[in-house]
């Protein structure tokens, strides 16, 4: 029996649909990726110290020629005119840092120091000095914050000219000590400080006494002359004794620092002016006031 006209239509209308087949999306399978967590790296003396010494600090741990113009003292048998002998160091031991933070982290440092004043006047005769020496642990809080935590030691001497001339005896100034310090950087430019350190041995426990609290407030922008290697620093330092009634002592440093790319900041050029007790452990009793101008070199 022949096919109705219109079944034959409407099977020719259907024969495009039958070669097609609809798919179902196809289902998310569930993919596996690694953690993004980064491994901790030990570095053995690290270019760089998390924790510097603090600029102005008239006895940190750095090589300086200081020439030194006594305005007032009382010591007095040393003149006015001296100069003033620094060497040593602030370096990293060690560094524990994450992989992918390089600055920050843990750092072990120590300091080894040496400062010295001479007279001028009394055929530079050597008035005293002391040999400084300390170590620290380090950790970056926040890009903006480091802490340290140790231990300091400071052993004063008088000159052995100064003795000769003069018969002053040494009272044995001797000093080790707990610190604890902070340096917070909210700008780029700025960096304020504040340290505390109690002494746990004292070579004379009848003058000296145990408090020791230092604070200060540093400006240095980026350098901006000479091929951007030079700029200029400010830097204030103000320490305290329990010894002196907590009077302060206080030392100010205007001039010029010089960068140089990998090497930290080799060298800085400057003027200062202090008033408090002497630097020279042994003649802490005494006070002094000068202006100064020296050049520092932090290797």
């Amino acid at each position: 029996m022949p096919m109705p006209v219109t079944a034959l239509l409407s099977l020719l209308l259907r024969l495009p649909l039958l070669g097609h087949h609809t798919h179902e999306p196809p289902l998310d399978v569930p993919t596996y990726e690694e953690p993004d967590t980064a491994s901790w790296v030990f570095t053995f003396a690290p270019a760089e110290v998390l924790y510097p010494a603090y600029t102005a600090d008239p006895r940190r741990a750095t090589f300086g020629l200081v020439w030194v113009d006594t305005r007032e003292s009382e010591i007095g048998a040393a003149s006015d005119s001296r100069v003033e002998i620094r060497m040593g160091s602030r370096f990293a031991v060690l560094g524990l840092h994450e992989s992918d933070d390089p600055d920050g982290g843990f750092q072990i440092a120590g300091d080894v120091g040496f400062l010295a004043q001479f007279d001028r006047e009394n055929s530079t005769d050597n008035i005293g000095w002391d040999g400084l020496y300390g170590f620290h642990v380090a950790w970056r809080a926040l890009p903006e914050l480091a802490l340290r935590v140790g231990m300091a030691h400071d052993s004063s001497h008088v000159g052995d000219e100064f003795i000769e001339r003069t018969g002053r005896k040494r009272i044995g100034y001797t000093r080790e000590e707990f610190l604890g310090g902070l340096r917070y950087s909210p700008l780029q430019a700025w960096t304020g400080y504040l340290e505390y350190g109690h002494a746990y041995d004292m070579g004379n426990d009848d003058v000296m006494q145990e408090g020791r609290v230092q604070y200060g407030l540093e400006f240095e922008p980026a350098p901006m002359w000479w091929k951007k290697c030079l700029g200029p620093f400010a830097a204030l330092d103000v320490s305290s004794y329990e010894e002196d009634d907590w009077e302060e002592n206080w030392t100010v440093q205007l001039g010029l620092v010089h960068h140089r790319a990998g090497r930290g900041v080799p060298w800085r050029f400057g003027v200062e002016y202090y008033d408090g007790r002497s630097v020279i452990g042994e003649f802490f009793q005494e006070h002094e006031r000068h202006f100064a101008w020296g050049v520092w070199f932090d290797l």
